[in-house]
């Protein structure tokens, strides 16, 4: 990944902008910070964030005027925050501890006219440059830094006049030899403070200034502070100390200065629901502890967060998109041994909810998807992220398990209806019923066109198997004259209209709507919630032909909190359920806790992945075509083995059924008949062993003799088809059956397992 592309992802996510009451603040002080520290009543740690922004802080937290107040988000929740109160509680309850800090003189001076607040801010920060600073000041400058407010004493300002000796300030009295133009001369720069009255008698420094540099009409003298605010005053005088260095080593005065005062952030916090909560009335005395605990606790502890919000993925990671970026660009352009960003990268469902809902944008399925490629490409992808999925598509793809025909009787199709990998193994009779139906309302001639469309490849990443699997989709598309597609899988519709816009398809449900259904069968439940897949989320046309659907149904269903545009992944997408299953598990557990309600849906995977964690779910479908249970039956889900299985049986039944073609001889391990309880069923399903594996292993042990026997009547055997070897567990039955017991595989190379080893 390029450099430019790491800054352009990380540009949209504003998390790391800072809230609006410190973006607001001359000085950035970290209000949320404060607050939070003060909430928990850790006001030591409180007194170290105004100690860390604040000059003098003995003085300005007890004066600050709090300008942020009008930028505070609080406010339109029952009124800004009291962070002026805060800071003077945090200021009385401790002393502040500044411990000496040596730093290496530079040989430059520096001159700071005046005894106000933004001239000593200037004397310390010059001081923290390594300047040797002089500051000239009047005889009563500590009676006016007195006068500032009641609520300073003589020890406070005291107390930070020594503290900057401490740092190497030098203090001299004002008299009539003292000038901008002689104290140039013998200094490297100068600063003059305006909020000091002895400073705004020299016309030079009031007229003609430059707002951002602070440069005055005298060269390398510089002026500024003169405003009735007090935290503007030593934002000024900060501004002027920091033109003085740029002045000293020759740079710009005025470029890139946009962030040193107060300024706009792009952070952005919802508060759509939170209750308004009116400030902690101030005493004349100031917060007690407990007022300050109170007051602490209101603040919104502006963040964004809005795609973690709702994102299992995002949640289960720890992290934020743009922190997810940088660990992404380190896992594919520095990390050179062991990438623990792979399992991150793997587990997004790239269903794009993240973009929608982010105020910047940010694409986490772009940046995901992205690094998948690149891993590919590096060769750094796990062999084993992906391998089910894009085996399981090669299934799909297989003579066995794919089919290509016109309507029984014609030789051309206006029609091609693509039902799916997953409707026709999970529920192939709908299939078959749904064809029949389209052959009733379409003419033309509807053909029958079942394989993977190759989103398996497009979400691993693999742009090669992708291309290679749209070739074939393309050439057989042109075979069968170009006919309409019209895809009951929103995945499959996505994929041609993304990776093949020349395929003409639409959506199965658009056509439902325009053609009209069998006789709709009521909701099965008093109440459904309507799950859109992700999918359908960029597909406005889908999910209002659908909600016209279940109208019709005469009970319309619920909506769930994130649906439409803003629909959540069910844990299947982006191959999330095979490279982190348990991830994907609670993906779908927190979806479907959004409603009590039993959930209606129009994706045949969200319907099953739903099934898994228990939860009553219906297929649209269903309503119009129903099983042989009725609508409302409870369906199991179908496992992975099965789904293969019923796949095949489709592609046989159909081809005898309906072209009355002659089934094909199965090769002798497929009649093997195999008997497991359901624990080892579910063992083998979450290893990723299917049946057909299992079944093709023990054919290969019983009739090659390469089995191990045990003390207890079971063998043991081997199979190595791929990359993987898997092992079986079994024991053979009197009636002919073999008893499955366990299974598992691995990648390793063991020896002794090579073909014709003993």
């Amino acid at each position: 990944m390029e450099k430019s592309t790491l800054v352009e992802f990380e540009s949209k996510c504003v998390q790391e902008e800072p809230p609006r009451c410190r973006a607001a603040c001359p000085l950035h002080l970290d209000g949320r910070a404060l607050c939070e520290a003060a909430a928990k009543g850790r006001f030591d740690e409180g007194r170290k964030i105004i100690q860390k922004t604040l000059p003098l802080p003995g003085i300005l937290a007890r004066i600050c005027d709090a300008p942020c107040r009008d930028a505070c988000l609080r406010r339109e929740k029952g009124g800004a925050l009291e962070l002026g109160a805060l800071e003077r509680f945090c200021a009385d309850e401790g002393p502040f501890r500044r411990p000496r800090i040596l730093v290496p003189k530079t040989g430059r001076t520096a001159a700071v006219l005046g005894g106000g607040i933004s001239s000593l801010t200037a004397a310390l920060d010059g001081a923290g440059k390594g300047y040797t600073v002089t500051v000239f000041r009047g005889e009563n400058s500590r009676g006016e830094l007195l006068s500032l407010s009641p609520l300073l004493t003589g020890e406070m300002v005291e107390e930070e006049l020594q503290w900057m000796e401490n740092l190497g300030v030098h203090f001299l009295p004002w008299d009539a030899s003292v000038s901008p133009e002689g104290l140039a001369a013998r200094f490297d720069a100068v600063y003059a403070g305006l909020d000091d009255p002895l400073c705004r008698s020299f016309p030079e420094l009031l007229e003609g200034g430059d707002p951002v540099s602070l440069e005055t009409a005298v060269p390398g003298v510089f002026a500024g502070g003169n405003t009735p605010s007090f935290i503007f005053r030593a934002a000024a005088g900060r501004r002027g100390m920091k033109s003085v260095e740029r002045f000293l080593q020759g740079a710009s005065l005025s470029s890139s200065r946009e962030k040193e005062g107060p300024y706009e952030t792009r952070l952005f916090t919802n508060i759509e629901g939170i209750d308004p909560a009116p400030p902690v009335p101030v005493p004349p005395r100031g917060y007690s502890g407990d007022e300050a605990v109170r007051e602490g606790g209101r603040c919104l502890l502006c963040e964004c967060m809005e795609c973690v919000k709702s994102c299992a993925f995002l949640q289960h990671y720890k992290g934020y998109p743009k922190k997810f970026a940088r660990e992404i660009y380190n896992n594919l352009s520095v990390i050179q041994g062991t990438r623990l960003a792979n399992g991150m990268i793997n587990s997004c469902t790239l269903c794009g909810q993240c973009e929608r809902v982010c105020p910047g944008g940010f694409s986490m399925r772009d940046l995901c998807r992205t690094a998948r490629q690149e891993m590919v490409l590096q060769q750094k992808m796990p062999p084993s992220a992906h391998e089910f999925a894009l085996e399981d598509m090669a299934f799909s793809n297989s003579q066995g398990a794919s089919l290509l025909r016109h309507e029984p009787g014609r030789s051309g199709s206006a029609f091609l209806f693509f039902p799916g990998c997953r409707l026709a193994g999970i529920s192939p009779r709908t299939t078959e019923s749904v064809y029949g139906h389209l052959r009733n309302v379409l003419d033309g001639g509807v053909g029958f066109w079942l394989r993977c469309c190759g989103a398996p490849a497009r979400w691993a990443g693999r742009r090669k198997e992708l291309e290679t699997a749209g070739k074939e989709l393309l050439d057989q598309w042109r075979s069968m004259g170009s006919p309409l597609v019209i895809a009951a899988c929103t995945s499959c519709l996505e994929v041609f209209r993304k990776e093949l816009p020349e395929v003409r398809a639409v959506s199965l449900w658009t056509v439902l709507q325009e053609k009209g259904v069998p006789e709709t069968v009521p909701i099965p439940s008093a109440t459904a919630a309507l799950h859109d897949p992700c999918t359908a989320a960029e597909l406005p046309e889908v999910r209002a032909a659908v909600r016209d659907l279940v109208a019709r149904t005469g009970r319309p269903a619920e909506e769930l909190p994130l649906s439409g545009e803003l629909a959540s992944c069910c844990g299947f997408g982006g191959l999330q359920e095979c490279a982190n299953p348990g991830l994907a598990a609670k993906t779908a557990r927190e979806r479907c806790g959004q409603s009590s309600s039993d959930f209606l849906v129009y994706c045949a995977m969200c319907r099953d992945l739903f099934a898994r964690t228990g939860k009553r779910t219906v297929h649209l479908l269903d309503l119009f075509f129903p099983p042989p249970g009725g609508a409302g039956a409870d369906l199991p889900p179908v496992s992975w083995s099965d789904q293969r299985e019923n796949r095949t049986a489709l592609v046989r039944n159909m081809r005898k059924s309906l072209w009355k073609e002659e089934e094909e001889m199965e090769e002798e391990e497929g009649t093997l008949s195999l008997v497991m309880e359901e624990e080892t069923e579910k063992t083998l399903e979450s290893r990723r062993i299917l049946a057909g594996t299992v079944r093709q292993a023990i054919w290969h042990g019983e009739a090659s003799g390469r089995k191990i026997a045990r003390p207890d009547g079971t063998f043991v055997t081997c199979l190595k088809p791929a990359a993987v070897t898997y092992w079986v567990v079994y024991r053979p039955r009197e009636d002919g059956a073999f008893e499955v017991l366990n299974g598992w595989s691995h990648r390793m190379e063991v020896k002794g397992t090579e073909e014709g080893a003993p």
